[in-house]
C-alpha cells in the first residue's frame, strides 16, 4: 500500500511504523528539505516539497495527516476529494465546527477517514472496555485515571493552554469511548510557568464518577507514566504503565476481587503501530471501521475543549 505522509514533525513516529512493515511504500511531504532529508536517510522514503504530487498520484491509497492541527481540515477534505483514504492525527480539528465539517465530508465520501485515537487499541484499555461492557466485575462506580508526562521529546510547551488537547486528549478519548459524554465537568489547574502545568478533572455520570489527574510538571528523568484504577461493585481493575522507561516499556494490569488478586497477562505494545496496523488491516480487507471514527473523535474534542475553557478561564 502506498502512503502519502504529510509532515516532518510528529510524522517521524508514524514513519518508523511504516518502515518496519514490508507492505508499505511511503512518500513524505514537508516544506523543509533539511527535515525531509532525515526521512530519506533514516527510512529510505521518497520525499517531496509539493503536496500536490501526493494528491495527484493515483497510486497513493492513504494520506496520513501529521500536520499542525490548524491544517487538519484543509488536508483531510482535500485528500477525501482526491479519492484517498485518510488517517489524521489527534485532535481531529481545533474546533467542533471544523470537526463537524470533517465528519460531513467523511459521510459523503466513499473513502474511509480514521482518527488516530491510539489509546482505543491499547490492550489494557480494550480489556477495561470489555469488563465494563460484559459486567464481569459488576457495575463501574469510580474510575481514577492519570497521566504524568515529562519533556522526553525535548523542550515543548505543555502549559495550561496546551494541557487538555496535548496531554489529556487520548485518555479522555478512551473514557468517552466507554461511558459517553459526561453530564457534568469540573476542572481546575495550576501552572508552573508557561510550559508546565497540572490539572484535576471530575467527570460526572449517572452512576459513575471519573477523576483524571494530568500533569506535565515532572522532569524528563521521570519519563511518562499513566494508568487507571476502575472500581466496580464486584472488584477493582488497575493499570500502571511506564511506556518510555529506559529499561523498556513496562505494564502491569491487576484485578482484585473477593476471591483474591491476580495479574492479567497483557503485553505492552506500540500504540501507534497498533493503530496504524488497524487502519491498514481495515483497508486491506475492505472492513468498515467502527473504532477510530471521526464522529467519536468529535465527541472527545467537545469534552477536551470544555475542560480547556475551564483551565484557561482566569
Amino acid at each position: 500500500m502506498k502512503i502519502g505522509l504529510l509532515g516532518t514533525g510528529f510524522a517521524i513516529a508514524h514513519a518508523g511504523v511504516y518502515a518496519a512493515r514490508p507492505d508499505t511504500e511511503v512518500v513524505v511531504f514537508g516544506r523543509s528539505p533539511e527535515k525531509l532529508a532525515v526521512f530519506a536517510e533514516k527510512f529510505g522514503f521518497a520525499t517531496t516539497t509539493d503536496v500536490g504530487e501526493i494528491y495527484a498520484d493515483p497510486a497513493v491509497d492513504l494520506v496520513d495527516v501529521c500536520l499542525p492541527t490548524a491544517l487538519h481540515k484543509e488536508h483531510v477534505l482535500r485528500a477525501l476529494a482526491a479519492g484517498k483514504h485518510v488517517l489524521c492525527e489527534l485532535p481531529i480539528a481545533p474546533s467542533v465546527a471544523e470537526a463537524e465539517e470533517i465528519c460531513r465530508a467523511a459521510e459523503a465520501s466513499e473513502k474511509q477517514l480514521f482518527i488516530d485515537m491510539f489509546m482505543r487499541v491499547h490492550p489494557a484499555v480494550r480489556h477495561l472496555h470489555s469488563v465494563i461492557a460484559d459486567g464481569s466485575l459488576g457495575e463501574l462506580k469510580t474510575l481514577r485515571t492519570y497521566r504524568k508526562a515529562g519533556p522526553i521529546w525535548g523542550p515543548v510547551n505543555l502549559g495550561l493552554e496546551q494541557l487538555a488537547l496535548e496531554v489529556m486528549l487520548s485518555d479522555l478519548d478512551y473514557i468517552v469511548a466507554a461511558l459517553g459524554l459526561p453530564s457534568s465537568v469540573q476542572a481546575r489547574g495550576v501552572s508552573a510557568g508557561p510550559d508546565r502545568a497540572a490539572a484535576e478533572t471530575i467527570l460526572g455520570y449517572d452512576h459513575t464518577v471519573v477523576e483524571f489527574t494530568a500533569t506535565s510538571m515532572v522532569p524528563a528523568s521521570y519519563g511518562v507514566t499513566h494508568g487507571f484504577e476502575a472500581a466496580f461493585t464486584g472488584g477493582v481493575l488497575q493499570l500502571h504503565e511506564t511506556p518510555y522507561d529506559p529499561a523498556g516499556p513496562a505494564m502491569r494490569v491487576t484485578e482484585y476481587t473477593p476471591a483474591g488478586q491476580r495479574d492479567i497477562a497483557l503485553a505492552p505494545l506500540d500504540n501507534y503501530a497498533a493503530a496504524i496496523g488497524h487502519v491498514l488491516d481495515c483497508l486491506t480487507t475492505g472492513t468498515k471501521d467502527n473504532l477510530l471514527t471521526p464522529q467519536t473523535a468529535t465527541d472527545t474534542l467537545r469534552l477536551a475543549l470544555d475542560i480547556h475553557q475551564q483551565l484557561t478561564d482566569r
